[in-house]
C-alpha cells in the first residue's frame, strides 16, 4: 500500500488501515518515519468541521520521551523552565526547555502519569535529556511506537466522547487526564489539543488503535464527526497562534529538528521571544538557561517578539492586474521566513504564514524587532512575484486571530 503511493522507507501508524481507508485523495504528509493523511476529502471541509462540529486527527508520530526512575522528578525540573516538582500525577504541562544560553532546545507537553513516571511530548529529545540526567537515578526512553494518538477535537468532541464511552467528561478539566476504555481498549484521555478548539487526545496501544477508531466513528455519526487531515490540522494551528519547532523557530539542541529553507533569517529563539514568557518560572531556584534568561530580562527583555501579521492579499490581486505577473498565494503554510520591512529597513520575519478561511485573511507569525513589533502598525512582507520580491502591505495585529475555546 505505501510502496504504491511512492513513500519507501515510511510506515503507517498504529491507526493506518482505517486512515487509509477513509482517504480520498492522493495526498499524503511525510512525517518521519510516518506517513499520514494530508487531505482525506477537502482540507476546507475538514477544517469547518473542525470549527462547527468534530474531528478525528492523527497525531500518532509525535515523538513520545518517557523518564523513569527515583530521580525523574529532579530531571524533569531540571530540563523545565517551569516547576515540574509541583506537578500533579495526571496532570499535563505546556513549557519550553532551553540550553544555558536560554535559547530553545524545544517545546511540548510533559504528562506526569507518576511519582517517578514523566512522558515528554514533543520533537525527537532523548539525547538531550541523557545529557542533563548525568548522576541522576533516571532511565529515558523513546516509546513512540507504542503508543498511537488520535485528538479528537471540535466543538461536538465531547458528546462524541461521552456516546463512545457512556461516561460524563464534563468535569474533566483542560491539561488533566483520564483513563477510560473505548471500542473495548483501554485509553488515556487527556483534555488537549493543538487546534483551539474544545478537544482531547487519546492515547492507545497499537493493538486497540483500529476498535477505538472504529468506536469513536460510529458514536461521532449524529454529530457529523469526520477525519482531518496535517493539512487542515496546521491551518488550525496558525489560526490559533500556535508555534511548532523548525517552522517558526530552531531548535537549540542536539537532536534531530526539521530543516530551515532559510537559517539567516529562522533563528534560535528565547522563550520571551515567542510570547512563552509566561511559562518561565523564576521562583524555582535552578533550571538550564535560568541565569541567560535572568540577564535577558535585566537587559530590557527580548529582542523581538512574536505577534500576528495579516497580509494585504487585496494588494496582490492588484499587483497582478496591473503587471500581469503572478503573485502565488501559498495554498498551504509556508514555512519559509518571508522578511518584514519598516521603512524601508528589514525588522524581522514572518512564518507560518497561510490562508486561514476561519478568519477570512492571508496571516502569519510575525518575529518583529521590539522597536516595530506595535500592534496595528503597518508594515510590508517581501513577497515572491515572477521571480522578484514586491513589497505587500501587512499590519501587526495580536495573538491568536481566533479566540481559542479549547479551555
Amino acid at each position: 500500500m505505501l510502496e504504491d503511493l511512492g513513500v519507501e522507507g515510511f510506515v503507517g501508524t498504529p491507526f493506518h488501515k482505517r486512515s487509509a481507508a477513509a482517504v480520498e485523495t492522493s495526498s499524503w504528509f511525510p512525517w518521519p518515519p510516518y506517513i499520514v493523511p494530508d487531505i482525506y476529502t477537502d482540507f476546507r471541509e475538514e477544517l469547518a468541521a473542525m470549527r462547527t462540529a468534530a474531528t478525528l486527527n492523527e497525531m500518532s508520530p509525535l515523538s513520545k520521551t518517557r523518564i523513569t526512575g527515583p530521580d525523574a522528578p529532579q530531571l524533569a525540573n531540571r530540563i523545565l523552565t517551569r516547576d515540574a516538582l509541583a506537578q500533579e500525577v495526571g496532570q499535563i504541562l505546556y513549557s519550553p526547555w532551553c540550553n544555558e544560553e536560554g535559547k530553545m532546545v524545544a517545546d511540548g507537553l510533559v504528562f506526569r502519569f507518576g511519582e517517578e513516571e514523566y512522558v515528554f511530548v514533543a520533537g525527537p529529545q532523548k539525547q538531550w535529556f541523557m545529557m542533563n540526567a548525568r548522576g541522576l537515578d533516571v532511565d529515558v526512553d523513546d516509546i513512540s511506537p507504542s503508543i498511537g494518538i488520535l485528538a479528537l477535537q471540535g466543538p461536538r468532541s465531547t458528546e462524541v466522547l461521552e456516546r463512545a464511552t457512556g461516561q460524563d467528561w464534563s468535569s474533566l478539566k483542560f491539561s488533566r487526564i483520564r483513563k477510560t476504555e473505548i471500542g473495548g481498549a483501554t485509553v488515556d484521555v487527556s483534555r488537549q489539543g493543538f487546534t483551539g478548539e474544545v478537544g482531547y487526545e487519546l492515547w492507545v496501544s497499537p493493538e486497540g488503535a483500529c476498535p477505538m477508531w472504529d468506536a469513536l466513528v460510529e458514536a461521532g455519526r449524529e454529530y457529523s464527526l469526520r477525519p482531518a487531515g496535517e493539512y487542515a490540522i496546521d491551518i488550525a494551528r496558525v489560526e490559533a497562534g500556535l508555534l511548532i519547532i523548525g517552522a517558526d523557530y530552531m531548535g537549540a539542541g542536539p537532536d534531530p529538528t526539521p530543516p530551515v529553507d532559510d537559517p539567516t533569517q529562522m533563528r534560535e529563539c528565547s522563550p520571551f521571544e515567542l510570547r512563552l514568557g509566561r511559562f518561565v518560572d523564576f521562583e524555582k531556584p535552578d533550571f538550564v538557561g535560568r541565569q541567560a534568561l535572568m540577564e535577558e530580562q535585566a537587559a530590557g527583555g527580548a529582542p523581538r517578539r512574536m505577534v500576528g501579521l495579516t497580509i494585504d492579499w487585496r494588494a496582490m490581486l492588484e499587483y497582478q492586474l496591473e503587471r500581469g505577473e503572478l503573485v502565488q498565494m501559498f495554498p498551504r503554510v509556508h514555512d519559509m521566513p518571508l522578511p518584514v520591512i519598516d521603512s524601508g529597513d528589514v525588522v524581522g520575519y514572518a512564518t507560518s504564514v497561510t490562508w486561514g478561511p476561519s478568519v477570512g485573511k492571508l496571516i502569519g507569525l510575525g518575529h518583529i524587532d521590539r522597536q516595530s513589533a506595535n500592534l496595528g502598525a503597518k508594515v510590508s512582507v517581501l513577497w515572491s512575484a515572477n521571480g522578484r520580491m514586491v513589497e505587500i502591505g501587512a499590519q501587526i495585529v495580536g495573538l491568536p486571530f481566533r479566540p481559542h475555546r479549547r479551555a
